[in-house]
């Protein structure tokens, strides 16, 4: 597995997040820094939620970022997908194809 994150907690909610099979939500989480992007941790605090389980740490991440199973359409016109692509589509593959 790879580790592209500095701590193991990251690598396991990148773990998780992968078991959604959406690789955009994985890759948005990838380029998560807190300033640009907004990842699972910012979510989990917004809904008090730091000291839920990973899964419902990911769950709420993923709620809030899909509607339909899509990103939603707010999300989706602030991410330039192909230079996420670029960046981050290497480790994305890494953790979707495990």
């Amino acid at each position: 597995m790879p580790n592209s994150t500095e701590d193991g907690n990251d690598d396991a909610l990148l773990v998780e997040l992968a078991t959604q099979q959406n690789r955009k939500l994985l890759l948005w989480q990838l380029a998560a820094d807190g300033r640009t992007f907004c990842g699972i941790r910012f979510i989990a605090q917004e809904r008090n939620l730091q000291t839920a389980s990973i899964d419902e740490q990911v769950q709420a991440f993923a709620d809030d970022m899909l509607s339909d199973g899509e990103i939603r359409p707010e999300y989706d016109s602030m991410a330039d997908w192909d230079d996420l692509e670029a960046k981050h589509g290497d480790t994305a593959d890494q953790y979707l194809q495990t």
